[in-house]
């Protein structure tokens, strides 16, 4: 009936996996606890997830390092039953009730995917404010009205045959979007979304710095969607705000600018007060020094 899929790189998903284990156990389901291990450089941890002693648990170690989203993939191609639970396995889930909710949903089978939302906890250590603050403005609240794009890929229940049908991957960044890109695919293949209250708990943030320098990531991602999938991009509040101010021929001044203020704007992006709205600007300032190809 249930796959629970679960990604690992250098993280010990011992207590993750003991809880959904327990929750499974105690719905009387079949099930199995599937982990594939993308070439974990901290061998001891690999070490400590490929042991753990539980029937059902499966642990899969990759030669090489393949990425997030191949690494779903492989899941999904080798998992057994017919839905699928993915969980980033710095997740946790919220409530002891957790797959009881989720089995609820299957039983109503009204959606081909439904994706339960994550929640961040109430403080964190200055150094990993940044996320913590975007986290809990982007994620923990729902704001938009199209629920494809409120698909969180970190806690998201599938069909096997849609997920296989509807693959991750596919943008030349590994970070970034990679979860609106995903829920873009499920909108045009038509698949039936649903979004419920159903989370799990952020564990693993990047500190302040980390952070700036993923979303970088993410901000290439947007600018190579906006050339190569503009449908798709034009639901990204980042590309439709670079749209205003290309139409109005401010790309290439603010993009100046941006070159002259990027370090006044990092010190306070990395120090314990960031501002979103100085990230804000960030972005649209770095986006506007990218080259289209």
């Amino acid at each position: 009936m249930l796959s629970i899929c679960i990604p690992v790189f250098n993280w010990d998903v011992r207590e993750l996996v003991h809880s959904v284990h327990q929750q499974c156990t105690k719905a009387e389901i079949p099930f199995e606890i599937l982990v594939v291990d993308d070439c974990s450089t901290k061998t001891e941890i690999r070490d400590l997830n490929e042991s753990i002693p539980l029937e059902n648990y499966r642990f899969i170690g990759l030669g090489q390092n393949v990425g997030n989203a191949e690494a779903r993939n492989i899941l999904a191609r080798s998992a057994q039953n017919n839905w699928l639970l993915f969980l980033d396995s710095d997740m946790m889930p919220a409530h002891d009730n957790f797959i009881d909710l989720y089995l609820k949903e299957i039983q109503a089978d009204d959606f081909d995917i439904m994706s339960g939302g994550i929640v961040y906890e109430e403080n964190v250590a200055n150094e990993y404010k940044l996320k913590w603050i975007h986290g809990k403005k982007t994620e923990e609240q729902i704001e938009n009205k199209d629920p494809y794009l409120e698909i969180r890929g970190n806690n998201f229940l599938v069909r096997k045959e849609i997920f296989l049908q509807n693959p991750f991957g596919g943008l030349p960044e590994s970070y970034g979007y990679v979860d609106t890109h995903f829920g873009l695919k499920l909108k045009m293949s038509k698949a039936r979304v649903k979004i419920i209250q159903n989370p799990c708990i952020h564990l693993g943030l990047e500190t302040n710095e980390q952070f700036v320098k993923k979303y970088r990531f993410s901000v290439r991602n947007a600018f190579w969607l906006h050339h190569h999938h503009p449908e798709m991009a034009d639901n990204l509040r980042l590309i439709q705000t670079y749209k205003k101010i290309k139409s109005l021929g401010l790309v290439k001044p603010i993009g100046f600018i941006f070159s002259f203020t990027e370090n006044l704007m990092l010190k306070n992006l990395h120090s314990k007060n960031p501002s979103l709205f100085v990230f804000q600007l960030y972005k649209l300032g770095y986006i506007s020094t990218l080259k289209s190809e």
